[in-house]
C-alpha cells in the first residue's frame, strides 16, 4: 500500500520473510517527476524501512549538497 510524505508517494514491500524494501514514487516531484527510486539498501524490519524512505525522501527535497 502507497503511502504519502511530503509531496512523495512511497511503498514498503517484503523482499522475503525477514527482509523489506522500499520505492519512492516521484509524482509531479522535481528531480523525478515520473521516475520510480528503488532502495538502494535491504531493512530487517518494515519500520525501518519506512524510516528509511522518510530520510531517502527528505534527502531528495534538501537538494544537492555542495
Amino acid at each position: 500500500m502507497r503511502e504519502i510524505y511530503s509531496c512523495y508517494h512511497f511503498e514498503v514491500f517484503p523482499i522475503d520473510k525477514e527482509l523489506y524494501s522500499y520505492k519512492i514514487f516521484g509524482e509531479g516531484c522535481p528531480p523525478y517527476d515520473d521516475g520510480v527510486i528503488e532502495s538502494p539498501d535491504q531493512f530487517d524490519s518494515e519500520q525501518k524501512a519506512r524510516f528509511a524512505a522518510i530520510g531517502h525522501i527528505s534527502l531528495l527535497e534538501e537538494g544537492p549538497q555542495q
